[in-house]
């Protein structure tokens, strides 16, 4: 892709930022999900230094992921994946949570684009392909969060297929990348910080969302 629209792209996510650093700074550790008062503005609760945070992260994976793929009708989907990431990540270190409603919209806008581009003639395969990456890797998270109860939770189960969902467009072998670099950096930061025996697990997300973005640059 062009700078030129890799800069539009990166301007963008930092515009996104904004909404998403309310959602992810006012997220109760249990509960429904709600809107901030003034989400469109970083909420009115939402220390400035945060929105300014969560707007760098959400414009520069953004920029990333334009600089990586080229212009399609599916690359709403990876940009939508990238900034909800983003979020997604504080949100899980703030309070160990993945909420159900976000995980769901980033399986929702894959399959709307990637279904789109199906119709519009770019043929069954790629989508046929991403649902099976998506379906098998639920299938194993979900038996190894049954295996070890209270280490991985739902969300983290369907972040998990989610990444294989999104990253199975590309290829097989990307989505492989991204759910084995993710899970190999958790495995990195747990023994870097000497919690691999801790109560209190590590919040898987971020290490997920970054083995996802290593696969979309490197992997695609």
């Amino acid at each position: 892709m062009s700078g030129v629209a890799s800069t539009g792209l990166g301007l963008a996510g930092v515009i996104a930022g904004a909404p998403m650093a309310a959602l992810a700074h006012s997220m109760p550790p249990t509960g429904r999900v709600r809107l901030p008062e003034r989400w469109w503005a970083g909420g009115a609760a939402t220390h400035p230094r945060s929105v300014i945070t969560t707007a760098a992260g959400t414009g520069g994976v953004a920029a990333i992921i334009g600089a990586a793929l080229p212009v399609s009708v599916t690359l709403p989907a990876f940009w939508i994946f990238a900034v909800v990431g983003v979020a997604l990540s504080i949100i899980d270190v703030r309070c160990r949570r993945l909420p159900h409603c976000l995980t769901g919209a980033l399986w929702g806008s894959s399959a709307a684009f990637f279904i789109a581009a199906t119709v519009t003639g770019g043929g069954i395969g790629p989508l046929v392909q991403s649902a099976i990456a998506g379906i098998i890797a639920t299938t194993l998270m979900l038996g190894l969060a049954l295996a070890l109860p209270g280490q991985l939770g739902l969300g983290d189960v369907l972040l998990t297929g989610a990444i294989a969902f999104n990253l199975g467009w590309l290829s097989w072998q990307t989505a492989g990348i991204g759910l084995i670099a993710g899970l190999s950096l958790q495995a990195v930061l747990a023994v870097a910080t000497r919690r691999g025996r801790a109560p209190d697990p590590m919040p898987l997300g971020p290490a997920l969302i970054a083995g996802w973005l290593v696969a979309v640059v490197f992997g695609s």
